[in-house]
């Protein structure tokens, strides 16, 4: 069927979403239009110190004259806030889940046609899934609820989120003009044993204490968006470049620049700052201490009426030095007058996590004789590594090297394994897998199954059985099973098989929308395909050998990175720094079929997509919170892993 055809077919279909008690149906032209209102709170199935509040008590979704629309069309529509509170003095286990009340019945439509998408308030960033595909829990009317977000509260701890329900895309007119939909949010709790070590229950001595208790990491909002922003860092905290040349041609160009500049709020303005009227042989010794809008005169023109436009920059240089043949300068991205380093929090498949963001320098761990960085802690309490040298204590003959592998005296050994690759081959979807299926399938089951090992998981086992495993301190206890996203989800409905054109689900949180996530979202295998763990049957797959992964692009993005531009002077990418530049690392995160495409980190800390071909890997660890340390943290005094 044609596309026009298709939409011809795609009739106007109308929903209601009973929240808790009321819907008003009315009539006009011959099209059914819903009116809700919200009268009281949600039943909850829950514990007895257990309650929610709704934030919205007197008004709920209207959806009116709807019809099958895309993802990014549904994620645009108004949502239905409320707040759920855990009153109990113990973390518990919640389930938000969708009681479809009319399922069968005559006249209503089934939830398998009905999206729907529970997010943190003010972000899109939860899964959009078709509501009768999810799995369920037994609510007390013995109807079964089907999941559409499952998380974790501490004691007395809030979380806001919003609902957004449309019809899926793909629904037909035969499938759903005219009927009506009906359902109610239930929230449902359990006592959750499973995460005992997190974040408010860390004991003294351990990693997870000295984190929580270091005065540093007071939890805060961050200072940039992440996903839309890179973590600002202002001149006062760069290293200024090595004296780049200036040719003979562009040495007749005007350079714009001023004593100042202003800062708008989300980008810099150097317009009615001092411009240049003077060829740069003549002027360059007046550009010391003061701003050029591109790194390269050839942002410029040898016409002062063509000159770049100096609004809305993404960043500013600041010319440290300068001679008649060439310039130094530092790099400004931060409009806040203040370098970017916190601790914020935001959700994970366990709970709350909290992730290091910007040019943090109290996040260095000592772990089997290398240095690692903090990333971020797991809702259940794990703290997640990602190496940042693996020059051990130890030279291969047998003298010690230095006494602290995150010193500088150390020397730099490099943070990624080289020239590893992701896979072998990216002429099929399957490719994109950490684990994939069969090669030419024609269903995404087949294509995505978890049944061969990528290039970059061999190498990673290899490299945990080889080197890790083998250095002094360590033992595989003090390893924490937590889930690896490798998120295999689609954003176009229908494809993720063969060598079809697909879009995963990262490259619309990323690319698409900006929106980076730490949960990963549900798929096949009862919703844990992409979810790899070793033992964790619960919350991953058990599809793993070795407690060993790599980051995401959300990891990253979160960490500072953006698609938008460079950025050096977050925790991940400073090692890179010391090495010229020269390092890329992949991702776990798909982001394109036909051919096989990934997202990976260049070396200058950039998000980019890439062919799954030839990119280097990054091990990642993650250690259990109960293990003990010394240190403070610092380069200089990293917490020592006991």
């Amino acid at each position: 069927m044609d596309e026009l055809e298709k939409n011809r077919n795609k009739r106007k279909i109308y929903i209601s979403l009973l929240v808790t008690v009321v819907c008003l149906i009315a009539v006009s032209y011959a099209f059914f239009t819903s009116y809700l209102r919200q009268s009281a709170d949600n039943k909850v199935t829950a514990l007895s110190c257990f309650s929610t509040t709704l934030t919205n008590q007197t008004s709920a979704i209207s959806l009116t004259n709807e019809f099958p629309i895309s993802n990014s069309d549904g994620l645009k529509k108004t949502p239905y806030s409320f707040k759920v509170t855990n009153n109990c003095s113990k973390y518990i286990r919640v389930y938000i889940t969708i009681d479809s009340l009319m399922e069968g019945t005559t006249g209503y439509i089934s939830s398998n046609y009905m999206k729907g998408n529970v997010s943190l308030k003010g972000t899109t960033a939860g899964q959009s899934l078709i509501i009768g595909e999810q799995n369920t829990k037994t609510l007390d009317n013995e109807h079964n609820g089907y999941i559409l977000l499952e998380t974790g509260l501490n004691s007395k701890e809030s979380k806001e989120f919003d609902l957004r329900l449309w019809v899926d895309y793909d629904t037909t007119a035969a499938q759903g003009a005219g009927l009506k939909y009906q359902g109610k949010i239930v929230v449902v709790s359990e006592p959750d044993d499973e995460a005992p070590d997190n974040w408010n229950s860390a004991k003294e001595g351990t990693l997870l204490a000295a984190i929580k208790n270091d005065p540093k990491n007071k939890i805060t909002e961050t200072l940039t968006v992440p996903g839309r922003e890179i973590s600002g860092y202002t001149k006062d905290d760069v290293v200024e470049t090595e004296p780049m040349s200036v040719a003979t041609t562009y040495r007749n160009y005007y350079w714009t620049y001023g004593t100042g500049y202003e800062a708008n709020g989300t980008n810099f303005n150097l317009t009615g700052v001092k411009v240049s009227s003077s060829k740069y042989s003549s002027s360059y010794s007046d550009l010391i201490g003061k701003y050029l809008v591109s790194d390269s005169a050839s942002g410029n023109s040898a016409s002062s009426t063509t000159m770049k436009s100096t609004t809305n920059l993404n960043q500013v240089y600041y010319v440290v030095s300068a001679t008649s043949t060439s310039l130094t300068y530092k790099t400004i991205t931060s409009n806040k007058g203040v370098t970017e380093a916190v601790l914020s929090s935001t959700e994970d498949d366990y709970g709350t996590s909290y992730y290091f963001r910007g040019a943090v320098k109290n996040n260095y761990v000592e772990f089997a004789n290398m240095c690692w960085r903090i990333v971020r802690i797991t809702g259940n309490g794990g703290i997640k590594l990602a190496l940042h040298n693996q020059n051990g204590l130890y030279s291969s003959s047998g003298s010690i090297q230095s006494e602290n592998p995150c010193s500088e005296v150390a020397g730099f050994a490099g943070a990624t394994l080289s020239d590893s690759g992701f896979n072998d081959d990216a002429e099929d979807n399957a490719y994109i897998g950490f684990m994939y299926g069969d090669i030419g399938a024609t269903s995404y089951a087949a294509t995505h199954a978890n049944k061969n090992k990528s290039r970059l998981l061999i190498n990673l086992e290899t490299w945990y059985n080889d080197v890790l495993s083998k250095q002094q301190g360590f033992t595989s206890d003090k390893l924490a099973d937590t889930i690896w996203c490798n998120d295999k989800s689609t954003a176009n409905s229908g494809l993720g098989y063969g060598t079809q054109t697909t879009t995963y689900m990262p490259y619309y949180r990323i690319s698409t929308n900006n929106s980076p996530s730490l949960i990963c979202p549900n798929d096949n295998n009862g919703g844990k395909l992409s979810k790899f763990t070793v033992d964790d049957n619960v919350y991953g797959n058990g599809e793993l050998s070795y407690k060993i992964g790599a980051l995401t692009v959300d990891e990253v993005a979160y960490a500072g990175g953006s698609t938008t531009k460079y950025n050096l002077y977050n925790f991940l990418s400073d090692s890179f720094y010391v090495d010229l530049m020269q390092m890329w690392y992949a991702t776990l995160s798909p982001a394109d079929g036909n051919p096989s495409g990934i997202y990976v980190v260049d070396g200058y800390g950039s998000i980019m997509t890439d062919y799954v071909l030839q990119v280097e890997t990054r091990p990642a660890i993650s250690l259990n919170p109960s293990v003990k340390v010394t240190g403070s943290g610092t380069a200089d005094d990293p917490y020592i892993v006991q």
